[in-house]
């Protein structure tokens, strides 16, 4: 009674790890994506608040062009600025008191200016104030600039873009007055008569921008990035020293999401695993977050090792007790399970036995008859006084052959019948001349031809005697087939292949025969345990079935077989691999 109820409750326990296995693994990825739609509405409402944020910014820049726009159309329209030079100076110094006033009113803003058509007047002319040492200084942009609003000339884009698209907004423009990099926003401003007076714009130092991303900041190694609507690096929270090729990854892997806005996984430059999310501006501008997910998921990475560790847990339990049921309840039954296999392949052997007794006293009948005759010749030239020494060595030495014949006879049986203790290297030639030297005679009296193109040079590592009777039940199968089918001569031919490939060799030997093709029912069935076509004539169906055992189990090949227009083919396929 104890031991049935042993097995019963370490069967419970077992069947309930095997249950909360599965709960566990369910329960990591349901936890791993919990954590991830968190990670990612948190990273994506931060990033649309930075960029509200920074919207108001760039706000600010747009508002007060608006109203310069305004000023500057209203104070130019009704006066004849375009041919009257005194009255153009006179607008524009009004101009420039209001740019400079509005200057000293405005957070963020570096520099506000009107640059004129380059068709009115000197051609250069323009209104610049910008913030310089502190303090708002008159820049005159005509005593620094090399040339003056050349078209193709990229540098002058704020212009030229301004009058053909209404506006512009630019990033990374490098000002030499000033030796700094700006955002800039401008637009085209004409008269109420429809004139162009140039463009009213403003400037935002980089340096000022970078300050601003770096107080958004989510997590100590997030990173905030400005692009233009291009997707051109503008500034970001870091000091980079390559931004464009640190942020390639996260601005690609943007453009192909536009313009869904969702939150992005993706693998970085450095090689590390981030989310990131990105937001639209007012301005067309992309402003983006990016940090590793190892900082944004330290919750769920805690929580993940955690689960992890109590299912390896549960792993190793389940792997100890599953050892400990198998050495105490099942390892006895694997054990006679190979007992059974070893039993059924000395069935096998002894199944032959008689019919190989055939063979041998067939194959020894022979011998012993010439044996008999040369003592009877040696007695007679004994008794008339012929026997010479010459007659006595040779009558000796036919003895010695023929006892030597009946010798290997009896050497092969004992070998065949020998259980292999240890695998050997042996050749494929010598496997399948044994098991003909075994059945030679018997294939000599139903006249069955035997062509043998077995190459000398392949050999395999594995049980020698194992395989020569699989040679031996093959060549047994075919040798009845060749009888039943009334075919004579009959023929049996075995051959082989051998082909090499950087890690394995593959051996084939193939066991040809001109009896009957096989049937799709028989074919079916064949290698199965006691089926048998010639139930008749006292077959046990264990051949073919063991004969597919050894191949499969001990060798790690495979038998197969086709029917050829001229007879069947059994095929037996072994891969080595090389040393």
């Amino acid at each position: 009674m104890k031991k049935p109820f042993t097995r019963v409750i370490i069967l419970i326990i077992l069947s309930a790890l095997l249950i909360a296995l599965p709960v566990e693994i369910i329960g990591l990825f349901r936890n791993q994506q919990a954590f991830e739609i968190e990670a990612e509405d948190k990273t994506e409402y931060a990033i649309r608040s930075a960029g509200t944020d920074l919207d108001m910014v760039f706000n600010s820049m747009s508002n007060l062009i608006n109203m310069l726009h305004s000023t500057v159309q209203v104070t130019f329209s009704g006066k004849d600025y375009i041919h009257n030079y005194d009255t153009f100076l006179q607008l524009k110094n009004q101009t420039g008191d209001i740019i400079k006033h509005s200057l000293k009113k405005t957070e963020h803003i570096s520099g506000i200016y009107v640059t004129f058509s380059p068709d009115l007047h000197s051609g250069m002319e323009e209104v610049w104030y910008a913030y310089k040492d502190g303090t708002v200084n008159y820049i005159d942009a005509r005593s620094l600039a090399p040339s003056w609003l050349i078209k193709g000339n990229p540098r002058v884009d704020y212009y030229y873009d301004a009058i053909k698209n209404g506006e512009y907004w630019g990033a990374l423009d490098y000002e030499s007055s000033l030796n700094e990099y700006m955002a800039t926003h401008t637009k085209s401003v004409y008269d109420y008569d429809g004139n162009l007076i140039g463009i009213v714009g403003s400037d935002m130092l980089m340096t000022e921008i970078d300050d601003i991303l770096k107080s958004m900041k989510i997590y100590s190694d997030s990173q905030i990035v400005l692009f233009d609507g291009n997707m051109n690096y503008c500034a970001s929270s870091e000091d980079i020293e390559d931004p464009m090729k640190h942020y390639s990854s996260l601005s690609s892997q943007i453009q192909k999401s536009f313009p869904e806005n969702s939150p992005i996984w993706y693998k970085a430059s450095d090689g590390k695993k981030h989310i990131a999310a990105y937001t639209t501006l007012n301005n067309g501008w992309i402003l983006a977050t990016t940090q590793t997910s190892a900082t944004v998921m330290t919750s769920a990475n805690e929580t993940r090792r955690t689960l992890m560790i109590t299912m390896l847990m549960t792993i190793l339990i389940i792997i100890i007790m599953t050892i400990i049921l198998i050495k105490r309840y099942y390892d006895p039954v694997i054990e006679s399970a190979q007992q059974n296999e070893i039993l059924l392949i000395n069935q096998s052997r002894q199944a032959k036995l008689g019919e190989m007794i055939g063979n041998i006293a067939h194959q020894c009948k022979q011998p012993l008859n010439n044996i008999n005759i040369d003592i009877s010749n040696m007695k007679d030239d004994y008794y008339s006084d012929e026997l010479t020494s010459d007659r006595f060595n040779e009558y000796q030495a036919k003895i010695r052959e023929n006892v030597s014949i009946m010798s290997g006879t009896i050497t092969d049986f004992a070998d065949f019948l020998k259980p292999d203790r240890r695998k050997e290297r042996f050749f494929l030639k010598d496997s399948v001349d044994k098991a003909l030297s075994i059945m030679n005679e018997n294939l000599v009296i139903n006249q069955v031809n035997i062509i043998n193109d077995v190459a000398d040079d392949i050999s395999i590592t594995n049980y020698r005697n194992e395989f020569i009777q699989c040679i031996f039940n093959i060549l047994e199968n075919a040798r009845d087939s060749v009888i039943s089918s009334k075919i004579t001569p009959g023929i049996i031919k075995i051959s082989s292949e051998i082909k090499n490939t950087a890690e394995t060799t593959h051996i084939s030997l193939n066991i040809f025969n001109s009896g009957k093709n096989i049937p799709k029912e028989d074919g079916e069935k064949i290698f199965l345990p006691y089926y048998s076509t010639k139930e008749k004539e006292g077959g046990t169906g264990i051949g073919l079935y063991m004969v597919k055992q050894i191949i499969e189990n001990h060798f790690n090949g495979r038998i197969s077989f086709v029917n050829n227009k001229n007879g069947v083919t059994f095929t037996i396929s072994i891969k080595e691999r090389k040393e």
